[in-house]
């Protein structure tokens, strides 16, 4: 009799085991950890039986300090085929999701889950001729992280910015991949003297608004008139997912470098720039002719020149006529012809100058067009 009973409990449990292996959960979380909703159904399900069957998942997400529910969701029935099926938010849609009581959470079916650390408990119903029968669980512990705004780089916090239409920079929000339609909206405003920055962005008209950006980056448009030096702005960056907005950037302030002397007077000749060892000490203004002054202290003949267009975000290259200039020993009176060589208007250019010894100088200048 005992050993019936024995043969009785081990057949049960084999056949409990049994059908807890008819199908195998394998959760595929993303590494960065959870945050939206659609995150949630990334796994696969081995179905070990060798036939078909018809199931519903269901999801319960709870606070793993209090045990409350905070999400629960369930699919439609779908067919689970023999072996591997990948399964993901689309292919199991459309989700019902109920949220727990006292927690507010996006409504969206691509919405954003709750900051803080869950249980979630994933249950496989099959159904046979509207029977139901629990097949599989599996349960994970996942942190929900914030996300980290976008972050603004260039132009700097209380930078002085030397081009009218600055190219400004900024980086996405972590983790970027949570996001299925990154967008950006961003705004500069004029800073009055009695405001913050921050009030500024707030409660000013702006400047130029741009809507629905799809990079980080943004030229400020040559439509617009050039911002004037004697204003303080501010600008700010918005990312959206799927046109909801989701953070702010910090608001960042710059004013406009105002253009001063930076050339000597050649004997009859008018005036030339000067170069300079560092690359952000000397700046003018200029048309079709470049000129600038140059001395020559070693015994060589030429030195090498090169011009970039610096508003470009890779410094592209202009195509010169010659790599090299010629030049005497002493002061050197250089008027360099940019006509044909396809600059822009309003684009800022560094001219770099090298001579035999890998000594660099360097003149920033905006080129201007000139009117026909």
């Amino acid at each position: 009799m005992k050993m019936k009973l024995k043969l009785l409990l081990i057949t049960g449990l084999l056949m409990g085991w049994g059908l807890q292996a008819q199908v195998v959960v394998s959760l595929q979380l993303p590494p960065l950890g959870l945050t939206i909703k659609p995150q949630l159904w990334n796994m696969s399900l081995i179905n070990t039986t060798g036939a078909a069957m018809t199931v519903e998942l269901q999801m319960v997400m709870t606070d793993a300090g209090t045990g409350q529910t905070v999400l629960s969701a369930a699919t439609p029935t779908f067919l689970l085929p023999s072996g591997a099926k990948v399964i993901n938010a689309a292919a199991v849609a459309p989700i019902t999701y109920t949220a727990g009581a006292g927690y507010t959470i996006d409504a969206s079916p691509n919405g954003f889950l709750p900051v803080g650390v869950f249980n979630i408990c994933y249950t496989i119903t099959r159904w046979t001729n509207d029977i139901s029968e629990q097949i599989a669980d599996e349960c994970i512990t996942a942190e929900v992280e914030p996300i980290s705004p976008p972050q603004l780089v260039q132009p700097a916090d209380s930078d002085l910015v030397l081009p009218r239409r600055p190219f400004f920079t900024w980086l996405p929000p972590t983790p970027y991949n949570s996001f299925s339609n990154l967008l950006y909206d961003w705004v500069l405003v004029e800073v009055f003297p009695t405001q913050s920055a921050a009030d500024a962005i707030q409660q000013n008209i702006p400047v130029l608004l741009q809507s629905n950006i799809s990079f980080t980056s943004l030229q400020y448009p040559l439509s617009m008139p050039e911002l004037d030096t004697n204003k303080l702005y501010a600008w700010r960056v918005t990312a959206k997912n799927n046109l909801s907005p989701i953070a702010n950037s910090e608001v960042w302030s710059f004013s406009m470098q105002k253009f001063t002397s930076d050339t000597v007077q050649a004997p009859n000749k008018g005036y030339y720039a000067q170069l300079r060892r560092e690359q952000d000490a000397s700046y003018v203004i200029t048309g079709g002719l470049l000129r600038f002054v140059y001395r020559h202290e070693i015994n060589s003949s030429s030195v090498k020149v090169k011009i970039t267009d610096i508003n470009h975000t890779a410094h592209q290259a202009v195509q010169l006529d010659s790599a090299n200039i010629s030049v005497k020993y002493g002061v050197n009176y250089v008027d360099l012809d940019l006509t044909g060589k396809g600059l822009a208007d309003r684009h800022l250019y560094l001219l770099d100058i090298a001579n035999d010894r890998n000594e660099h100088l360097y003149l920033k200048f905006e080129y201007r067009q000139q009117q026909q």
